[in-house]
């Protein structure tokens, strides 16, 4: 008896309870879309991490999850566009020049003046920043329709591809993280170190 209190009360078990907690909590959604929409036009928020973090807690949501992390990237996409269209020099050049992006203006201005489509649909798969995309989108006369709609294909493909990943995967590797309180923690600190660095750089 002994043996089964002592397996009940294991580190094991108690991470997954946490993390199962943590990632069944009805506010995860609504900031799983925040970080999208902070990534689309402000600073690189780890929402790619996030994303991993619930539906591999939960891969049967995986789905959903990825439909609510592919809106809120594109609901970003837009302010970034308005960014660009309207408040270019107020804002949109300054959020550029804070991340360094400015150098690269020209080159995804270039994607779209070949093929906006595609240079949208393929937005997710490039270590370019989503950000830049939607504010060069809107400095380069892309219409705002456009831009939704290529962005919702591109992103939602992003994010299908990454549900897939944790609806087939998500079972082991979520027993894998579940057996070691530390994945738990080191996932955490990961999503908090990224959301803390954007929130200073926006300080500055």
């Amino acid at each position: 008896m002994a043996a089964d209190g002592e397996a009940a009360d294991s580190p094991a078990p108690r991470a997954e309870g946490r993390w199962a907690r943590l990632a069944g909590h009805p506010a995860a959604p609504a900031l799983l879309f925040a970080f999208a929409v902070v990534e689309g036009c402000l600073f690189p928020a780890p929402t790619e991490a996030l994303y991993a973090a619930l539906a591999l807690a939960h891969p049967r949501r995986s789905w959903a999850l990825a439909a609510v992390a592919a809106a809120g990237s594109v609901a970003g996409g837009v302010v970034a566009w308005t960014f660009g269209a309207w408040f270019y020099e107020r804002v949109g050049e300054r959020v550029l020049h804070r991340y360094g992006l400015l150098d690269r203006v020209q080159a995804v201005s270039a994607l779209y003046r070949q093929n906006a489509a595609l240079a949208l649909v393929t937005s997710g798969y490039t270590p370019v920043p989503y950000v830049l995309y939607g504010i060069v989108a809107g400095t380069s006369g892309i219409g705002l329709g456009t831009f939704t709609a290529f962005s919702a294909v591109g992103r939602g493909l992003k994010y299908a591809l990454l549900a897939v990943v944790a609806r087939v995967a998500g079972p082991t590797v979520r027993r894998c993280m579940e057996g070691s309180r530390v994945a738990v923690i080191v996932v955490l600190a990961l999503i908090a170190a990224f959301a803390a660095m954007g929130l200073m750089a926006m300080m500055r």
